[in-house]
């Protein structure tokens, strides 16, 4: 008996830390006027922070609609990454419109160096940002990082590639929210080990909105990062 829990104290104490998980998750259906409005972009914010905010050590910021400005944006990735220590994870969630070069805050479009620059300065080794939005392949240049956006370990997960619609449907949320909420939530652990890995989630969530789209959206993954770094514990 002494001997199993020795092994077990041992096995634990060979496990990596868990670090905190600080998540900032901004959806924008409700742009000024009325021709460029969404419909479940901030329902899609809503449903990632969920499922973060079920998990361990995690905190949370929510930005929609007329909160979601350019310098509101900016300023909650500075106060919840400027904290993150090295063990930490930092993630970006964005669902609403994109284009060339930027992300459309709810004030207009927010270059996307700005982006990778606040995450070139947070300390946490796993950096990820994840965008729902129409042509959120332009965020890489013929399938590689451009050199203002080229940011160590930096996982991009985009809804699209550079020349595809991001497709909202029918139900609460848009197509590629659908399946990454369902990968999160534990459909994407094909070894059931209770950890979702960034090549857990990309196999999960492409196969998903392929089939899904019948072949009209290709959710692309790219950056320097490792395919076995947890995204989350669930």
């Amino acid at each position: 008996m002494r001997r199993v829990v020795l092994i077990s104290l041992l096995c634990l104490l060979t496990l990596p830390m868990l670090g905190k998980v600080y998540v900032v998750s901004v959806g924008i259906a409700d742009y000024p006027g009325r021709e460029n409005d969404l419909r479940v972009s901030s329902e899609d914010a809503r449903t990632i922070s969920t499922i973060f905010l079920t998990a361990k050590n995690s905190s949370v910021r929510v930005l929609t609609n007329r909160e979601a400005t350019k310098s509101a944006l900016l300023g909650a990735m500075h106060s919840m990454f400027s904290v993150a220590d090295k063990d930490d994870t930092v993630i970006l969630y964005f669902s609403g419109h994109g284009m060339e070069g930027s992300l459309v805050c709810y004030d207009g479009p927010l270059s996307y160096k700005y982006i990778t620059n606040q995450m070139k300065a947070c300390k946490a080794k796993q950096r990820i940002v994840i965008v729902d939005a129409c042509y959120s392949g332009k965020m890489r240049n013929n399938g590689h990082a451009t050199r203002s956006h080229d940011s160590p370990n930096v996982m991009f997960f985009l809804s699209s590639r550079t020349n595809e619609l991001s497709r909202e449907s029918k139900f609460k949320n848009s197509l590629f929210t659908i399946f990454l909420e369902r990968g999160l939530r534990g459909g994407a652990d094909n070894n059931r080990d209770r950890r979702i890995t960034a090549r857990e989630l990309y196999d999960f969530v492409h196969s998903g909105v392929v089939n899904a789209s019948n072949g009209h959206q290709h959710p692309v993954m790219w950056g320097n990062f490792d395919n076995n770094m947890t995204v989350i514990k669930w």
